[in-house]
């Protein structure tokens, strides 16, 4: 499969959780994470041409509401957030992969 093949699988997977997100962005943000196209919400902002404060809301409501990713740093003076995905977050890939 090419990677925007892997990348629509991905994000499938992740959307047809059926799970509150907070915009179409939630699923796109994971599924970017389990491939490791991008890891903190700066690249994932430039990859996708969104704006970062977009992507930082949506990472918010991915952690605090939903679990599925944790922060492993923040760059205070670029807000930039590194995260990765939570063992809940990771589950909702393993289906698949197999």
């Amino acid at each position: 499969m090419s990677q925007e093949e892997d990348f629509e699988a991905a994000f499938h997977a992740a959307q047809s959780t059926g799970l509150p997100y907070l915009s179409p962005m939630g699923p796109m943000i994971l599924a970017a994470t389990h491939l490791g196209i991008a890891k903190d919400s700066r690249s994932f902002a430039r990859i996708f041409d969104l704006a970062h404060a977009l992507v930082i809301r949506e990472c918010t409501s991915l952690e605090q509401e939903l679990g599925l990713i944790e922060t492993e740093r923040k760059d205070v003076r670029t807000s930039r957030v590194f995260y990765r995905l939570t063992d809940a977050g990771d589950a909702l890939f393993e289906a698949k992969d197999d």
